[in-house]
């Protein structure tokens, strides 16, 4: 309880996400995982960090939980990995019923403000949930004063606009795909293709960012 910020706690609604300020406590607590980021730097020095975002759901058996679209009582925290370290460069305790997609762009902003000296190039990886356009324009036109540019691998909904495009794509423009392993090339059985959709559109173009589908077989 030591890091319930009662004056927040009243604003909880079911059917609302909601994310309470931190208290003192919780702030300062919050300063420890940036430590650890600080010392495990030292001893293994990074230049790059590929950051991946995920959220978790947790079920839970406390009655003032909310519920997630999973349908059970749950807590839906939401993390950010450094790949390069196999460390958890930040995280934020959510409410179940807070979308994944939620945010996300401020908890990126706040995981870039942690990362330690030293790291020259970042690289960010999701899924769906993250096909936000105003977080993909952030990292496509460099807003970040530190990292500029950040390169980045996002998972696309299939959406209708998507299919067309998709099915646009004439079948000689298919590629195979294959995967390395133990110096050997194996085929998947499946193909890629890359090409613009929205929302990147222009900045597609200006940026050299397209989508890159894949399909099993006839798509």
């Amino acid at each position: 309880m030591s890091f319930v910020n009662p004056a927040e706690e009243t604003k909880r609604a079911r059917g609302h996400a909601f994310i309470p300020a931190a208290n003192e406590r919780l702030q300062a607590l919050r300063q420890v995982n940036p430590d650890l980021l600080r010392f495990a730097q030292r001893k293994s020095p990074q230049m790059e960090a590929t950051l991946e975002m995920d959220a978790s759901i947790v079920e839970t058996t406390k009655q003032d939980a909310l519920f997630s679209y999973q349908g059970s009582p749950s807590f839906q925290p939401l993390s950010v990995r450094w790949a390069e370290l196999d460390l958890v460069a930040h995280s934020e305790f959510r409410d179940g019923n807070v979308p994944a997609g939620y945010q996300n762009l401020r908890v990126f902003q706040e995981t870039l403000e942690v990362l330690p000296k030293g790291i020259q190039k970042v690289y960010f990886k999701s899924d769906t949930a993250a096909y936000q356009k105003e977080l993909l324009i952030y990292c496509a036109e460099g807003r970040n004063e530190r990292f500029r540019v950040i390169e980045f691998a996002v998972g696309v909904d299939v959406t209708a606009e998507f299919k067309k495009a998709v099915a646009a794509v004439e079948e000689k423009e298919w590629h195979p795909l294959e995967r390395e392993i133990e110096g050997r090339k194996l085929a998947t059985g499946q193909e890629w293709r890359r090409f613009v959709l929205y929302p990147l559109g222009p900045l597609a173009a200006k940026r050299g960012l397209a989508i890159v589908s894949w399909r099993f077989g006839s798509y």
